[in-house]
């Protein structure tokens, strides 16, 4: 993780060098990726053009933008002789585990362009009952758990859509498309969520405490047409490591205010 740490701060020092150049200078710039929705373990390939391309040789910057507002990638790559560049990005990492709409902003000189893709979970639907078929992935979601029986589930009142891990809440969440009244019997490893001190869960259906049997792990949890989120909360579960993804995401936000006055890189509009 410090190496990514060094890596992310070397390439904003660099950026701040760069961005007090050819000011200026006037220029169009395109860009696209090759879809429109990844999941979690995905690389987008972003391509584009600049014409004309400014004889300083300034760099294309690429900044990502989560849906929460944060800066979840940050890079300069350099122009080919043709005007064109290209990147790839990989969608694996903490500040891109979650689902939505990610902004990405590519800048060069005094001009940028912005598009959009959408990172989802990854499904892979496995037999009704036993395994869970489906998952979010990311650094701290289980990908392991769906093969190995960590994870294990019936349902009788829909379908099981995906399910992922909260580290930050400790508790794991199950999106179901609720059709009929029945219920949910899963059985959680303590590898990915342990009980309270009590030995108890805390479970929420659509946002509202219910009552559930418990027989240690395995949890019967009641739900009914209509069921969209189950939440299952105990005393731990496998952590987000949070804290270093803050640190990056505070020096990536102070480093970009400190250039956006001469290069228009900006969080938001000016008025």
């Amino acid at each position: 993780m410090s190496t990514y740490i060094a890596s992310m701060l070397v390439a904003i020092l660099i950026i701040t060098g760069t961005c007090f150049t050819s000011q200026a200078f006037a220029a169009s710039i395109t860009v696209e990726t090759d879809s429109d929705v990844y999941d979690h373990s995905s690389l987008i390939t972003i391509t584009g053009t600049v014409d004309p391309v400014d004889t300083n040789e300034v760099p294309v910057i690429i900044m990502v933008i989560a849906p929460n507002g944060n800066i979840a990638y940050v890079d300069q790559i350099s122009l080919n002789s043709d005007g064109t560049f290209s990147a790839e990005i990989s969608t694996a990492g903490n500040l891109m585990k979650d689902n939505g709409t990610y902004q990405i902003q590519v800048s060069y000189s005094a001009v940028d362009a912005t598009t959009s893709v959408e990172l989802t979970t990854t499904t892979a639907t496995a037999a009704t009952t036993g395994t869970v078929g489906t998952a979010e992935t990311g650094e701290s979601i289980i990908e392991s758990a769906i093969t190995s029986g960590q994870i294990s589930y019936d349902i009788t009142c829909g379908t099981v859509s995906h399910f992922w891990v909260n580290g930050d809440d400790d508790n794991v969440t199950v999106i179901v498309d609720g059709t009929d009244d029945g219920i949910l019997t899963i059985t959680l490893h303590e590898e990915i969520i342990k009980p309270f001190d009590d030995g108890d869960f805390f479970v929420m259906v659509n946002g509202e405490e219910i009552d559930f049997i418990q027989n240690g792990n395995n949890l019967i949890i009641p739900c009914e047409a209509g069921t969209e989120r189950i939440e299952i909360y105990g005393s731990w579960a496998i952590p987000e490591f949070g804290v270093i993804a803050g640190v990056i995401l505070a020096v990536a936000i102070a480093s970009i205010i400190a250039v956006s006055a001469k290069s228009r890189l900006t969080l938001v509009p000016k008025n």
